[in-house]
């Protein structure tokens, strides 16, 4: 089944993948590319000019003028599209592969030198799709069984991703970026609850990334974002504003360079707000342990509270439109 977009969304779709091959000078028509893949964070959503205030679009601009780039451009193909799941990269002539497809039409000296991946958040939103078993009892053993599968769905599938895409590009480097927690800060009824599900399926990431031969590395933008939710959100309450994406683009291009993201002044003015305690997590099985238990057997042991608060929050979420 192949992921539908509303008109508009389609049409911005389009336009910014056009613009994304479209070499911007016969300077670049050589130049090494940088590939990214995701959903609406990707893509640029929550700033009036997705295509060029989005943080993918900030990332390239900033490394088109680094050294390393300065002379012989950097090309951008952005392959994200708003509502992707981890299970909509791995359509047929889907995301991964027209990436794929992009690293195998450059030579050598054009390659594919940067590869970025945000995804994760509309798997968690399908606890809150019209056939899920978590509207009737998010307490019941089915929604817990649920939320496992869709979390070891997630695991399986951003291997696959990270794996099909080491192999095809064996010297880019690859990065992925976890998930902030929009409600941090907002005293929001959802924030505490929210947290968790972040929490827990930013483990999930991090598991992945943590297999040693996929050559992964992780740009934590959780934590920076904890407590900045009404400052670095834009107003539809899940998207990061035009802050929020140059926060984004910084903690990207500080995990490019082996660095410590360094936030400027101007957007770390505000304090942030304190946020509750939402106590501690389970935590996710090694991939590596050899114990062979699935992630959905320890994700049933989360707290029932987490499980309705999922669900809230994904309603929430749906009412405008997946991530």
């Amino acid at each position: 089944m192949r992921l539908s977009l509303p008109p508009l969304a389609g049409f911005l779709f389009l336009l910014l993948s056009a613009s994304a091959v479209a070499p911007a000078s016969a300077q670049e028509a050589d130049a090494p590319a940088y590939i990214a893949i995701g959903d609406s964070l990707a893509f640029g959503i929550g700033v009036p000019e997705p295509a060029t205030q989005g943080y993918v679009a900030l990332v390239q601009e900033s490394l088109k003028g680094s050294d390393r780039y300065r002379e012989s451009g950097l090309n951008l193909l952005n392959l994200a599209i708003p509502g992707a799941t981890s299970s909509d990269l791995l359509l047929d002539d889907g995301q991964l592969d027209r990436a794929i497809a992009e690293i195998e039409r450059r030579s050598e000296g054009n390659a594919v030198e940067i590869i970025s991946v945000d995804i994760g958040a509309n798997d968690l939103l399908t606890l809150a799709a019209a056939d899920s078993p978590c509207l009737s009892d998010p307490a019941a053993d089915p929604c817990l069984e649920f939320l496992g599968q869709t979390l070891s769905a997630l695991q399986e599938n951003l291997h696959t991703v990270l794996e099909r895409l080491r192999q095809a590009a064996p010297t880019a480097g690859i990065f992925v970026l976890n998930l902030y927690n929009p409600f941090s800060g907002t005293e929001d009824i959802r924030e505490g609850i929210a947290d968790l599900g972040v929490q827990q399926l930013n483990g999930v990431v991090g598991a992945v990334v943590a297999d040693e031969s996929l050559g992964v590395k992780l740009g934590n933008v959780f934590q920076l974002f904890t407590g900045r939710g009404g400052q670095w959100i834009a107003s539809d309450g899940l998207h990061p504003n035009e802050q929020g994406h140059q926060v984004l683009a910084e903690v990207l291009l500080a995990t490019i360079d082996s660095r410590e993201p360094q936030i400027p002044a101007a957007l770390l003015e505000a304090t942030p707000a304190p946020v509750p305690d939402g106590g501690e997590l389970p935590k996710l099985p090694d991939p590596d342990d050899g114990n062979g238990l699935p992630v959905w057997v320890v994700a049933a042991v989360i707290p029932i509270a987490f499980a309705a608060g999922a669900v809230i929050t994904g309603g929430y979420f749906v009412a405008r439109g997946r991530h």
